[in-house]
């Protein structure tokens, strides 16, 4: 029976794989390389958005997709041998061929009219591509569905460095993001608002690319990670939704016995299954070289650390549920929270928190998941590495935590939900989830970032219901939520001490507007305090009052040890005046945006500091930072008619090489300025830059 499925859903594909779209279908390019693609059904809007991420980024999706593959190395060198290695471990490829056949009719088609749109642009554009990016063609649904297991679930749900940072029972945190919904009782126009706000590597497999679709029952906005078909980051004239990471617990390693040549088991030493496969190299002459890997499987899942000593297997969710990208597609169609929620509950989608509003007036709030339904262990057991000789941990993939069953908040009486990578018990102010009411696996039961204690703020603490100007000035604020908790006990400290240095540096930060604006005096010097204190002053003694998400407005506070905290201050001022000759240092002189040829001054905060307008930065030879994470595509939408939005992508939407658009969103990036979100094709036409019409 699983024979004949495969064979007719191929025919299927076979049938209703597009020469071309159908006529009439167009993709409006605007002056920022946006496209507004406009099609007379969906097979053909797939199509032409396929085409449209060519167009702006082939080179990078083509060696995305040979990552995916567990090919990068053979086509980009050795560079990439890592990846593949973690890929085919992982057995990425062959899930993929079988999600391919597990597509429902419906979505199977537009599946396929994607790839043929990335093949047409490939065809027609020989010349614009490099000879390993050729060498990645053809591309198949396969290709498609492989880059989306390798971003969600081996990327955002578990990735090589988590791992490793486990197995040495450590925690790292890669991602992170703001989102808000508003709704009517607290908005000035009566109208629900949303914020979206990803903060994301500038780069690489991280690359957003921001679309306009529509089509009959279509009218998508937003943006979506470069090489998917679907968009994450959504936006219609009726609703939308963003998205932040919520780290659930859905890969789990398991430590192995080693016993015998096998593993144990319930006592019993259990074979492991080996598979070999070769993988290609691709040498500086040319030539390529073949890397054996030998992968073997337990019971728990492949090892995913394997060495004669230590043999780690992990288990990952999700991994049997392949309609991840037909869920986004029909978050995207739904009309009212009723549909959306439906589309939810598909649970094809294992990670991200999820805020909704909607042009009816509602809000919501989702930890959205597909935890396993465990047998026992608490968030932090299932964080770490678990027990691999006992089988009653080893859960079923078909038996997760029900959509109805998440940790969620619909229409909260404070009128707003946020997240900002924060747990689901702080999605609202006073807090309306409890932790106690969930399995203890689900979530870490505290916690809070400090630019949730920010969001808290700005939202908790306006005055006056929130204009949609408010909003954004809530999402481009660069005020440092550590600056208000710490700084009037920094500055009281250093001028009760003898040390000239620290009371110099705390006059400053006396008269710092605890901003990270470009022209912001004392900023850099409270950065570097804070970076020398370390996570929770862990270097300096910790804090006076510790942080509770209870009282997200009130805490951390002061410190254990004041002393040391000077002392910390006075090294911090000693090194900057030999850094740069003065403790007077704009925040845009030292933190800069460069991007293409342009070299700009920066604003926004690293995400510890506590800023909403989120830049992370990194040291270059000539002693400023240059930002390179954070704020990637953000938007602020009113649901009003007509509905009122603006935007930014501020690395720009096209990485191809020589494009303008790489760089032509920065200026606006550096001002603190949004873009109006052209929708109407008269708005559209009035920005056009160039046109591609199927005639």
């Amino acid at each position: 029976m699983k024979l004949l499925q495969h064979l007719a859903l191929s025919l299927l594909l076979t049938l209703t794989a597009l020469a071309a779209p159908q006529k009439g279908t167009e993709i409006l390019w605007d002056r920022y390389g946006i496209p507004h693609i406009f099609a007379p059904n969906h097979p053909s809007l797939f199509y032409a958005y396929g085409y449209a991420q060519m167009e702006a980024h082939s080179e990078l999706l083509l060696r995305l997709y040979a990552q995916a593959r567990g090919q990068g190395a053979q086509f980009y060198g050795e560079k990439y041998l890592e990846s593949d290695r973690w890929i085919r471990v992982n057995g990425v490829p062959a899930r993929a061929r079988q999600w391919a056949t597990q597509q429902s009719p419906q979505f199977a088609p537009l599946l396929a009219a994607f790839a043929d749109g990335l093949n047409a642009w490939a065809n027609e554009h020989p010349q614009s591509l490099s000879p390993a990016a050729k060498a990645v063609l053809p591309l198949k649904v396969e290709d498609v569905l492989a880059h989306g297991l390798r971003v969600i679930h081996y990327d955002w749900l578990v990735n090589r460095a988590r791992v490793d940072q486990r197995a040495k029972r450590a925690a790292v945190d890669v991602h992170g993001s703001n989102e808000w919904a508003i709704a009517p009782s607290r908005s000035a126009s009566g109208h629900a608002m949303l914020m979206s706000n990803s903060h994301l590597q500038w780069g690489d497999v991280h690359t957003y690319f921001e679309v306009q679709l529509t089509a009959p029952g279509v009218t998508s906005y937003g943006a979506v990670w470069v090489g998917f078909p679907v968009l994450r980051q959504c936006f219609t004239e009726v609703l939308g939704w963003t998205q932040t990471t919520n780290n659930p617990n859905g890969a789990d390693l398991y430590r192995l016995k080693l016993q015998d040549a096998g593993y144990v088991l319930d006592g019993k030493v259990r074979p492991f299954t080996v598979s070999r496969e070769t993988i290609r190299v691709l040498q500086k002459d040319g030539t390529t070289r073949e890397e054996p890997l030998v992968i073997r499987h337990s019971e728990h899942g492949p090892l995913v650390v394997d060495t004669p000593n230590t043999a780690i297997a992990m288990r990952v969710t999700g991994l049997d549920r392949p309609r991840l990208f037909e869920q986004f597609w029909k978050m995207g169609l739904a009309r009212n929270l009723a549909q959306f929620q439906d589309a939810m509950r598909m649970q094809q989608l294992p990670i991200f928190n999820t805020a909704y509003a909607d042009r009816d007036g509602h809000i919501m709030y989702v930890y959205n998941a597909a935890p396993p339904i465990r047998a026992r262990g608490d968030y932090q057991f299932w964080s770490g590495v678990v027990p691999g000789d006992q089988s009653d941990l080893i859960w079923s993939g078909s038996k997760i935590v029900p959509y109805d069953s998440l940790p969620k908040v619909i229409d909260p009486p404070n009128g707003w939900v946020q997240n900002s990578n924060d747990t689901p018990w702080t999605s609202t102010y006073p807090a309306l989830l409890e932790a106690t009411k969930f399995p203890s696996y689900i979530a870490p039961p505290t916690g809070i970032t400090t630019r949730a204690q920010r969001g808290i703020r700005i939202l908790s603490e306006a005055k006056n219901k929130m204009t949609f100007e408010d909003v954004k000035a809530g999402k481009l604020s660069t005020r440092v939520e550590t600056a208000d908790q710490f700084v009037d006990d920094l500055v009281a400290a250093a001028n009760r001490s003898e040390s000239q240095p620290a009371r110099e540096a705390a006059a400053i930060l006396a008269q710092w507007d605890r901003e990270t604006e470009n022209t912001s005096d004392g900023a850099l010097l409270f950065y570097n305090f804070l970076t020398a204190a370390g996570p929770a002053f862990q270097s300096i003694g910790g804090y006076a009052i510790p942080s509770d998400e209870k009282r997200p407005l009130h805490t951390p506070r002061g410190f254990a040890d004041p002393a040391k905290a000077v002392k910390a201050l006075e090294s911090v001022a000693t090194e900057m005046r030999k850094q740069y000759g003065s403790l007077h240092v704009k925040w845009g002189d030292a933190v800069r945006l460069r991007r293409g040829a342009l070299d700009l001054p920066a604003n926004g905060a690293p995400s510890a500091m506590g800023a909403i307008r989120t830049s992370t930065f990194r040291k270059i030879v000539d002693g400023n930072a240059v930002i390179e994470h954070g704020d990637t595509f953000y938007a602020v939408v009113e649901f009003s008619k007509p509905q009122r939005a603006e935007a930014l992508l501020g690395y720009g939407n096209w990485s191809k090489e020589g494009s303008k658009h790489i760089e032509d969103q920065l200026p606006l990036a550096s001002r603190k300025e949004m873009r109006p979100v052209w929708r109407s094709r008269k708005d559209i036409e009035a920005n056009l830059e160039s046109r591609k019409l199927w005639k």
